[in-house]
């Protein structure tokens, strides 16, 4: 069974090959230098304390959570699951487990690892009255099962413990945000920021709320946010938009185009750039270039992702406006075939039939 889950903000880790060769020369071993990477030095350094301290929790734990910041959970559990058979009544291993499963959850878009995920992070709760991050993860599940009353009982129990997590204001401002109370979403994320001034999440959240409003600048926050984190995805891409849905097609694009400079791969990347030249086409009195612009956009985030719908519907509708019926029919069909409940797809067809 597969749901919408919460965003979660990934790590980017850099990688500086100059130091790994000098790391391999210093200690006179037989790694590839080709290939080496940080990270590569990272698992070496790791794995040969695993051999020192075979029976030592911490150093299994130490690799889960470097697995996991690579987004490998299969091995990130293998090695969670280790330090858990060395001592199972720890709550802190099973917290870390609990959040291997809620990150795979997401990826896989699975709820029955959300389901597992909650059972660890219950009996962390319940064996340890102060311990704050699986009660900030349990409240998380809790907002996105829409369970509010419990998910802000959590959050509060954490700011009695210690009334200086940042985090805490943060999930407080987005249970806040659902509820409808834009002012108290505010207040809680500012406080997260008076915390911890260098705390991107709150500035993200502070830039989305701040859109509507005419007290805010999103874009100012947007900016904190690039600033704190320059080579994150998320602060980039919500400036874009931000600037998109206020008809800013120019500087919607240049943000657009700094995110292919961090991942070239990012096939939404693409889709958001063809819709920009879509918005110009309609904006300046159908100019054919921004058509065709939009039309490579789209095809381009198409080859990374075969099957990214929106982006075979908008190609369809590229032939559409250019009067190449058949060839948009074939595209709304594509789409519908592969998710049969796309509305703009379904709508668009029945319109040209």
């Amino acid at each position: 069974m597969k749901h919408s889950f919460l965003v979660l903000l990934l790590l980017v880790l850099s990688c500086n090959t100059s130091d790994t060769e000098k790391f391999v020369k210093k200690n006179n071993k037989n790694i590839e230098a080709v290939s080496s990477n940080e990270p590569l030095v990272e698992l070496y350094n790791i794995d040969k304390e695993i051999i020192q301290n075979p029976k030592s929790p911490n150093v299994y734990l130490k690799r889960a959570l470097y697995y996991q910041n690579k987004r490998d959970f299969s091995s990130a559990l293998e090695d969670i699951n280790r330090a858990l058979s060395i001592t199972p009544d720890v709550s802190f291993l099973k917290y870390h487990k609990a959040a291997i499963l809620y990150e795979l959850a997401v990826f896989k878009q699975d709820i029955s690892l959300i389901d597992e995920s909650k059972i660890y992070l219950d009996n962390c709760i319940k064996e340890d009255l102060e311990i704050i991050p699986p009660r900030l993860l349990r409240a998380k599940i809790f907002l996105f099962e829409k369970k509010t009353d419990e998910a802000m009982k959590l959050v509060n129990e954490v700011l009695k413990i210690n009334q200086t997590v940042a985090e805490a204001y943060l999930i407080k401002g987005m249970i806040y945000h659902f509820l409808g109370n834009n002012k108290l979403a505010s207040s809680s994320y500012q406080t997260a920021i008076e915390v911890d001034p260098n705390y991107y999440d709150a500035y993200i959240h502070m830039g989305m709320i701040s859109e509507n409003s005419t007290n805010y600048n999103s874009i100012d926050y947007y900016n904190s946010a690039i600033e704190i984190e320059p080579f994150n995805i998320e602060g980039h891409r919500n400036k874009g938009l931000y600037y998109h849905f206020k008809s800013n097609y120019v500087s919607a694009r240049n943000s657009f185009e700094k995110i292919i400079k961090i991942d070239s791969n990012f096939e939404e990347t693409y889709f958001n750039i063809g819709n920009t030249f879509l918005g110009q086409y309609e904006k300046e009195v159908s100019n054919d270039d921004y058509l065709d612009s939009a039309f490579f956009y789209f095809n381009r985030a198409l080859q990374i992702n075969p099957y990214y719908v929106q982006s075979i519907h908008n190609i369809g509708l590229c032939y559409e406006i250019k009067g190449k019926i058949d060839l948009a029919k074939k595209y709304y069909q594509q789409a519908i075939n592969i998710d049969n409940e796309f509305l703009p797809s379904l709508n668009a067809l029945n319109l040209l039939d």
